[in-house]
């Protein structure tokens, strides 16, 4: 009740860029027109972004803007949250490759099932989680403005080239 009319119009700015043509909706158009064809990791980067990333995005930022951060640390967020998106789809793409169906919660192999192009298919596995490893470096790197209020975005992103599902 106390938070300034025009923090909460930034954020429904943000929340509605988030889930249209910019971002949910967009990526997932991109998404279904690269089915069944090979395409670039710049393309495949874009679809995530849209998709994944948009929802980080969208609430790193709300967050940042409700709890009033300055234009610095709303930069250094945005850019975390960006790479935490990142960094999530590829090791989602990762553990649609090595995971287990118990494990992650859908079909192993969906992602080749339905031809849809990943980190992995596009690389290697193993280049698939040095780019993770890297994103998440620079995810971490982003948060360098921060002290340890931001331990818990750390320990988040860190826990993503670990995780089993």
């Amino acid at each position: 009740k106390d938070v300034p009319a025009e923090a909460l119009l930034r954020v429904v700015d943000e929340i509605s860029r988030a889930a249209g043509a910019e971002g949910m909706v967009g990526g997932q158009v991109l998404d279904i027109k690269a089915e069944n064809r090979s395409i670039s990791m710049e393309e495949l980067r874009r679809v995530h972004m849209g998709k994944t990333g948009a929802l980080f995005h969208a609430a790193l930022r709300s967050g940042a803007i409700l709890a009033g951060a300055t234009e610095q640390q709303l930069a250094a967020l945005t850019a975390y949250a960006d790479h935490f998106g990142l960094a999530f789809q590829i090791t989602d793409d990762i553990l649609d490759v090595i995971g287990s169906a118990e494990e992650i919660g859908k079909p192993v192999g969906s992602d080749a099932k339905n031809h849809k192009s990943t980190y992995v298919s596009l690389t290697s596995l193993s280049e698939a989680r040095d780019l993770a490893r890297r994103t998440v470096d620079e995810a971490l790197d982003a948060l360098s403005i921060f002290g340890a209020e931001a331990e818990f975005l750390r320990e988040l992103v860190s826990y993503l080239v670990n995780r089993k599902q």
